[in-house]
């Protein structure tokens, strides 16, 4: 069985175009969603209703979370954008979920705000140990933009998908596939995907939503184009 794990799409309809493209070629069907598909990008209904259409399990993120609840004033576009409807959904989102991969207990969440902050898979090891609390023999998540793997102090595996639409180190699609059986003697392979988009067009779409009131759009549009973090 292989099983997609995707996040943090953030409105970037190019880059989410490009994995739908990857998943469908490869014949993925099952497709877990990590959370964060709206914000900081100009396509936050497209990307919200790719995942509604595509994806069995939709985990709340940090953003999604934060426009579902209209948190921040800045961020009138997106409610704008979703309408009341999507915001309702973003806000009924679960934070975890948790399933069996070769007969390992594992949970999968966003990062934050389960997590205190964005913390890096090679970050403070005791904060991520606590993920595995009080049993679980692997963990997922999204949120910090960078794929990683890791295995901690024999507590489990830990992996994190790194992000379709906003990747940082390479401006790149990134998602991981896991491949998994039934039983705790079949192997759990995680394969991390790293596919090129069309950045160009993600950037060309962000400068004319900048000019509706898209917050941030000039640094969106340079972590797309350059995979450096600009905030």
């Amino acid at each position: 069985m292989k099983i997609a794990m995707v996040g943090d799409l953030h409105g970037n309809l190019p880059a989410t175009q490009a994995l739908d493209d990857d998943l469908r070629r490869r014949g993925i069907e099952r497709i877990f969603c990590l959370g964060d598909m709206v914000g900081k990008g100009p396509s936050s209904p497209e990307t919200l209703d790719w995942a509604l259409a595509r994806c069995e399990v939709i985990l709340q993120g940090n953003w999604d979370s934060g426009i579902g609840f209209k948190e921040f004033p800045a961020d009138e576009f997106y409610y704008r954008q979703l309408g009341e409807k999507r915001m309702q959904i973003l806000r009924d989102l679960p934070a975890e979920h948790t399933c069996t991969l070769s007969g390992r207990k594992t949970r999968l969440l966003h990062g934050r705000p389960i997590l205190p902050g964005a913390i890096q898979t090679y970050g403070d090891g005791d904060m991520l140990e606590t993920l595995f609390l009080p049993d679980y023999q692997a963990v997922g998540y999204a949120d910090v933009h960078r794929q990683g793997l890791r295995v901690l102090k024999h507590k489990g595996l830990l992996f994190n998908t790194g992000s379709v639409g906003n990747a940082m180190g390479v401006n790149m699609v990134q998602y991981a596939i896991v491949e998994c059986g039934s039983k705790t003697t079949d192997p759990l392979d995680i394969t991390m995907v790293t596919l090129p988009y069309d950045n160009e067009r993600a950037a060309e779409d962000a400068r004319k939503a900048g000019t509706q009131g898209l917050v941030n759009a000039d640094l969106y549009i340079r972590e797309v184009l350059t995979g450096y973090y600009s905030r």
